[in-house]
């Protein structure tokens, strides 16, 4: 994947970018919902912004694939994009945004629960942090 400065909108919406693919689909009702609840204003990110780079998301991981199987949700892979967020305040509102995103279908995957919880962790933040974003 490609490299975003450090807490830049790029590397924010890369995080909102993989909790909509998280479930191993682009789920359209998830992108409506980004556009319909203006969700990357609530991060600080313009919507053309987190739309170009969701499809880039999508690019990188395409590319990914045709060298190798590509697992979206290793460890390693979901260190690197954490790590590109630094400021604790954009990490509550990073998390704040992939939660209502994973909620916007009606029901959190499998995927979006792995990376929420992965995030969580790695971040120290509990969901009772979240109430303060």
């Amino acid at each position: 994947m490609r490299a975003y400065p450090t807490n830049s909108p790029e590397a924010l919406g890369r995080l909102l970018a993989m909790a909509i693919l998280a479930d191993g689909r682009l789920d359209n009702r998830e992108v409506d919902w980004l556009k319909h609840h203006d969700t990357a204003s609530l991060v600080g990110v313009e919507q053309d912004l987190l739309i170009q780079v969701l499809l880039d998301c999508c690019r990188d991981v395409i590319t990914e694939a045709e060298q190798e199987r590509v697992f979206l949700l290793e460890d390693h892979r979901l260190a690197r994009l954490a790590d590109d967020v630094t400021d604790p305040a954009l990490r509550k509102v990073a998390l704040s945004a992939i939660l209502i995103i994973a909620k916007s279908d009606g029901d959190v995957s499998e995927g979006e629960q792995t990376l929420l919880r992965f995030l969580m962790q790695r971040w120290g933040i509990a969901l009772e942090d979240l109430v303060s974003a």
